[in-house]
């Protein structure tokens, strides 16, 4: 059954599917940086601090 799988065979294979690998990883990476990008939410509201603005004199 094996038989057929020769170095040659095995390595055009082993080449064949890093092709695919990057071809698929290319499509994937420019789908990414080409989608709409999501509307900004604003930040939430920072909680108020318990030292005074000013250096913290009184």
């Amino acid at each position: 059954m094996l038989r057929s799988l020769t170095p040659e065979f095995f390595d055009t294979l082993v080449i064949v599917i890093i092709i695919l690998g990057l071809a698929f990883a290319v499509v994937r990476l420019y789908n990414d940086f080409t989608r709409p990008l999501p509307e900004e939410r604003p930040a939430p509201p920072r909680p108020e601090s318990s030292t005074n603005q000013d250096g913290g004199a009184s």
